[in-house]
């Protein structure tokens, strides 16, 4: 039975059955909750890392609820799809697609007034031509702050000075912002788009609205060398890597991840 946890900071605090609780009802109604924290207390010992922790429950969310499994592993399974920025790159360009943005490119070359410029993401706008620059982070704990916001903004001026035309800058993350830089942003009519902001309309709802949702949620089902050799074959969703297995573009080992990614797209 579980009665400490360490931190990922080395810290040691008192479990807290409650303080789990809260964070399942994201994705789970109470009694279900309740049910897979009782069996994964049960089974673990008294002291156990967080990491252990959650990968524990996330597997027995799988058994059951796999469309809750992915969505309450869904920021540290952003996490798992670097270290290469341009893997965030490549995903949020997918999520603009999905949404029914037009002209989605990504890493473009642009002179400006003062120096070449390549741009993340560049797409079609409500307004006209806007660029997305992108800060991924694969730790826990790092905030985009001022300074990103402040060097974006600056990018979109230069670019501006030498006749592009830019309508708009964006500022995307998959961690959070600082509230420095969001007054920021708001100030200089640049777009955010973070870990929870907007509120109710930040990354997390994206991904969730138009499911797409990362490869690298399938950890429990696949070694993490096997999801950075899809990564490296642009298989970035989990929509990506259905398509791939249906079109027999993958060679055999991913049997069940291919079962559980399927029940999450075939579902009424």
């Amino acid at each position: 039975m579980i009665k400490w946890v360490i931190k990922r900071d080395g810290r040691t605090e008192t479990f807290s059955e409650e303080k789990l609780l809260k964070s399942l009802l994201c994705c789970l109604d109470s009694d279900s909750a309740i049910t897979i924290i009782k069996s994964v207390a049960r089974d673990l010992p008294e002291t156990v890392k967080t990491e252990d922790l959650f990968f524990k429950i996330r597997s027995e969310m799988w058994k059951s609820y796999p469309e809750a499994a992915v969505k309450f592993g869904l920021r540290e399974d952003m996490m798992k799809l670097g270290p290469a920025g341009y893997n965030f790159e490549d995903f949020y360009a997918k999520i603009l697609i999905e949404t029914g943005v037009e002209n989605v490119k990504v890493r473009q070359m642009y002179r400006g007034s003062c120096a070449v410029h390549e741009l993340d993401v560049v797409y079609s706008g409500q307004n006209g031509k806007e660029f997305a620059e992108m800060k991924y982070h694969n730790q826990f704990g790092i905030y985009t702050g001022l300074k990103e916001a402040m060097y974006t903004y600056m990018r979109f001026i230069d670019l501006n000075d030498s006749g592009n035309n830019f309508s708009k800058a964006n500022l995307v993350t998959n961690t959070k912002v600082s509230d420095e830089a969001v007054v920021f942003s708001n100030c200089k009519q640049m777009g955010v788009v973070a870990w929870k902001y907007p509120p109710g309309n930040g990354l997390e709802k994206l991904i969730e609205r138009t499911g797409s949702y990362p490869v690298s949620s399938l950890v429990n089902f696949l070694e993490q060398e096997k999801i950075k050799e899809l990564i490296d074959l642009k298989i970035i969703t989990l929509k990506d890597f259905v398509s791939a297995y249906d079109s027999r573009l993958l060679s055999r080992g991913y049997e069940e991840a291919y079962k559980i990614a399927k029940r999450l797209f075939s579902r009424p």
